[in-house]
């Protein structure tokens, strides 16, 4: 399905806002109904406060969550060794320029990329996303291939590269990529001699292999069926901990990547090394002190983040329509336990239990109007539609 321009969204939600509180009002006074029950089931054809016009999932800026934590420590000045640096795969894979090079010619750069960006490190692990056939972000990654017409079912090492950036924008190309990179080309003997004494690590698919300048072999122990990168990496980082690394530098240059500070501030504590996220530009960067982080904001805290990070939208849960991620949210999880005790408990079980429900109704509340008394988000809806004497947006009225 092509996918509709913004505009068309807002029309549809224009229309939807037009009609919807004539009709309710109509209804309920043909029908001696009280507004406020009206008020208490669904305002449209789709929840506008959880969704855009077409259906979509509605996007936040997750960036805004790491530059909020960020300001809890200072960047880091001294890194403690031997460390190990581990590297998003397929952000690297990013940064090459690939137009008017062969796939050979591209395998032979990345290596150079690879040490390059682990420089200071003796051991390098670059941690690659599954491309599942089937996948919670199929939607999402769907969003952001919209419009590329390039697939490649088998790469040829002589094979030219004209249109690098539609050629990334498939999942199936990037799974192909990936394994030609490793299973044609990085074990080479040629390839091989870049690392000079350092060891690589290298995942694709559920598997990991261990490279050095002598040899590659499998390595059993990262063997893994995560999905996503971001999480993949925090198993690489607790076996270079175990194996004697002091420190573990995880390289995070884009936004996106980011927003992963609050799984990670979550986790570190159980990884018996100092956590750093290397963070900035080419030209401008920081050093992010995991560990110091995940101390100064304390256990109860960071182990609420991840709950509060999906609650407030990600990639497969969508956002709440002008609730960003720093409005009242994570200064409410700092301060009130009732917060932390909600979204520590979220995701723990694939069912929601009523008491919890109870709590994430009144945290929802509280982010629409934090002077609310209010605990339930339906009654929420006829409160702000008398606070505004009707002048509400049908998405600025909270759903859950």
């Amino acid at each position: 399905m092509k996918p509709r321009s913004q505009g068309h969204a807002k029309e549809a939600i224009l229309k939807a806002d037009r009609n919807l509180f004539g009709q309710m009002i109509l209804v309920a006074e043909n029908r001696k109904l009280k507004m406020s029950d009206v008020l208490a089931h669904p305002l449209g054809p789709l929840p506008w406060a959880l969704a855009s016009g077409d259906g979509s999932l509605r996007k936040t800026n997750k960036a805004a969550l790491a530059r909020e934590l960020e300001r809890n420590v200072s960047p880091a000045e001294v890194i403690p060794e031997p460390s190990a640096t581990i590297i998003d795969g397929m952000s690297l894979v990013q940064k090459l320029k690939g137009n008017d090079n062969t796939f050979s010619q591209l395998a032979g750069t990345a290596p150079s990329h690879v040490v390059h960006e682990g420089a200071k490190s003796r051991r390098i692990d670059v941690v690659f996303d599954v491309y599942k056939e089937t996948s919670i972000k199929d939607a999402e990654r769907a969003n952001i291939s919209a419009g590329t017409g390039i697939h490649f079912k088998n790469i040829q090492p002589g094979h030219n590269i004209q249109q690098w950036r539609k050629l990334l924008g498939s999942s199936s190309n990037k799974a192909s990529l990936i394994k030609f990179l490793l299973v044609e080309e990085w074990k080479k003997p040629q390839h091989r001699e870049k690392l000079e004494g350092k060891e690589l690590y290298v995942t694709c698919e559920q598997l990991c292999f261990k490279i050095t300048k002598e040899q590659w072999e499998e390595a059993p122990e990262l063997k893994s069926s995560q999905e996503e990168a971001d999480t993949r990496l925090l198993l690489h980082a607790l076996h270079a901990a175990e194996s004697g690394y002091k420190s573990v530098i995880i390289t995070a240059e884009d936004t996106y990547q980011t927003s992963w500070s609050c799984v990670w501030a979550c986790m570190c504590h159980k990884i018996p090394s100092h956590l750093f996220q290397k963070c900035g530009t080419k030209n401008r960067t920081r050093f992010l002190d995991i560990t110091t982080l995940s101390r100064t904001l304390g256990g109860s805290v960071c182990d609420s983040l991840i709950g509060m990070h999906a609650f407030t939208g990600c990639d497969t849960v969508s956002a709440f329509a002008g609730r960003g991620k720093m409005t009242t949210t994570l200064k409410q999880v700092k301060m009130d336990k009732t917060y932390q005790d909600a979204f520590h408990e979220l995701g723990r079980s694939w069912e929601v239990s009523p008491e919890l429900f109870e709590k994430l109704q009144e945290i929802t509340c509280h982010m629409y109007l934090p002077s609310t008394h209010t605990t339930e988000v339906n009654k929420l809806r006829y409160e702000l539609f008398c606070a505004r004497r009707g002048e509400v947006e049908s998405k600025s009225t909270p759903s859950l």
